[in-house]
């Protein structure tokens, strides 16, 4: 999934752990096989060659449960995150290299091929159409959280509970270490030359964080993300970034592309809203770092300044 994956494990038997490692890699290799928006002969891909052809197609339970969880949320959030956004992050992706913004009129074309209103499913017969002409989709903002929800249960399929799965910064999280109470998970700073000074203490759930501080571009003078608000077609362009803790890793990033597009006003009560999850936000205000958090942040991450002795991993 073009993303860096460590697996850290607690097990009497190194061969065991290493050999439960070597599944837990290869079910994440499976999945990428499900979901990649590059691979031309990815699952995604082939459904998406078939959109707007009134064609009813039968998929796999992984991209079934992956796309049910993915409507979920488009409805919960009003649409800030939507995995049908693939033809406005190709024509973004060329913005971004080119450091200018498309014409209007490809912006247009673009918008007609999205929404996730345009995405029939059946549930009987385990089929998804998707309607309109060009549709392409887009799971970059939640697959490498259902991978990490995957592969933990590879590991706890072989008797291995106390583990961290962390794929290019989605971290899916089981037991604790041996005489911990949780794992120590450090907030991403706004500012990328600086060290984390805010902690968390996490087990059982998955956390998510969502930002630009390496990836954005300035066109003309404005500073834009590579995370795309649907509403526009366009990066955001408020620096923020977003930590989301959650039942699920899937679940945890998708809520923090949902409230980096949306911010802390209309953000937030989504999250207190949603069971078990809590998030917080870095974003810049004239020239400052403000902090805000969401009503159950204090008590599911248990967040410090300087993590204890006995919550270290």
């Amino acid at each position: 999934m073009a993303a860096p994956l460590r697996i850290v494990c607690y097990h009497a038997s190194p061969e065991h752990a290493a050999a439960a490692c070597q599944r837990a890699a290869s079910r994440i290799r499976d999945l990428n096989a499900v979901f990649s928006d590059y691979q031309e002969d990815s699952e995604v891909r082939r459904l998406c060659a078939t959109a707007g052809q009134g064609l009813a197609v039968p998929v796999s339970p992984d991209l079934w449960e992956l796309l049910s969880l993915s409507l979920d949320i488009s409805r919960q959030s009003g649409g800030a995150f939507d995995v049908t956004l693939g033809p406005l992050v190709r024509l973004w992706r060329r913005a971004r290299t080119l450091r200018e913004l498309p014409p209007d009129r490809r912006f247009t074309e673009a918008r007609r091929a999205v929404g996730f209103d345009k995405i029939r499913m059946d549930a009987a017969a385990r089929t998804v159409e998707l309607a309109a002409p060009g549709m392409r989709l887009d799971f970059g903002a939640i697959a490498k959280g259902y991978a990490v929800d995957a592969a933990l249960q590879v590991l706890r399929e072989n008797g291995i509970a106390r583990a961290l799965v962390d794929l290019g910064g989605d971290i899916g999280l089981g037991d604790p270490p041996p005489g911990r109470r949780g794992w120590i998970v450090a907030v991403a700073p706004l500012e990328p030359d600086q060290p984390p000074s805010l902690f968390t203490c996490l087990r059982n759930c998955g956390t998510a964080t969502s930002g630009d501080r390496y990836r954005f571009v300035v066109i003309e003078g404005v500073r834009y993300s590579h995370i795309l608000d649907p509403k526009t077609g366009l990066g955001i362009t408020t620096p923020r970034e977003v930590m989301v803790i959650a039942p699920s890793g899937a679940a945890a990033d998708a809520w923090a592309t949902a409230v980096s597009v949306l911010g802390p006003e209309q953000g937030l009560p989504l999250i207190d809203a949603a069971a078990n999850t809590a998030a917080l936000i870095l974003q810049s205000e004239d020239g400052k770092t403000a902090v805000y958090r969401s009503r159950r942040w204090p008590a599911i991450s248990a967040e410090t300044s300087v993590p204890g002795p006995e919550m270290k991993p």
